[in-house]
């Protein structure tokens, strides 16, 4: 069985990313624009997801990712592409320079929208910040991410070793285990 849904999503890495985990399920990438709403990922993701079906009237999901970093109260949070586009990993490790810890979680949250059904799923990582940013593979944060119990920073994964374990990973098996569980 195969199921093809509709991915909102401006960026190609992540929708690359994503088609890369599995053989039953595609994910067609759109551009359709969705305002991101202030607010929790969960927020984002749902309001997203609705916006978006109102505009297609097809299944499809959006999916919001974020940087939580406990030194920095849970920063950038929500906010996180916007904080990349402005500030980069080089900004935030200066921003970590007198902290005491570098704890944070990446966390993925999509949101999912069909004539009959709105489901939320989340996936997440816990690690540290590095101390400054290493390898080259990946996007976004992960030069200076580290997942818990690993000396790689995502950057410097694998794609294949990183997608074993992300945050997004996580949360499209979440999404990938109830779409086979349904008659979709």
């Amino acid at each position: 069985m195969s199921i093809e849904i509709k991915f909102a999503t401006g960026n190609i890495e992540k929708s690359k990313e994503v088609n890369s985990y599995f053989e039953e399920i595609r994910f067609e990438r759109i551009d359709v624009p969705y305002p991101e709403v202030q607010g929790r990922l969960e927020e984002v993701a749902s309001y997203g997801v609705d916006y978006v079906y109102d505009e297609i009237k097809e299944p499809v999901i959006v999916e919001d990712s974020g940087l939580l970093i406990s030194g920095l109260n849970g920063f950038p949070g929500p906010y996180s592409s916007f904080v990349f586009e402005t500030l980069g990993n080089s900004g935030i490790i200066k921003l970590l320079e007198d902290k005491k810890t570098r704890e944070s979680i990446f966390k993925t949250v999509i949101g999912y929208k069909d004539n009959e059904r709105k489901k939320i799923f989340e996936g997440k990582i816990e690690g540290e910040i590095a101390e400054k940013p290493r390898g080259d593979n990946g996007f976004g944060y992960d030069p200076i991410f580290k997942p818990k119990n690993s000396e790689k920073t995502f950057g410097e994964m694998k794609r294949e070793n990183k997608n074993e374990i992300s945050h997004r990973r996580r949360a499209f098996s979440e999404l990938s285990s109830w779409l086979n569980s349904k008659d979709i």
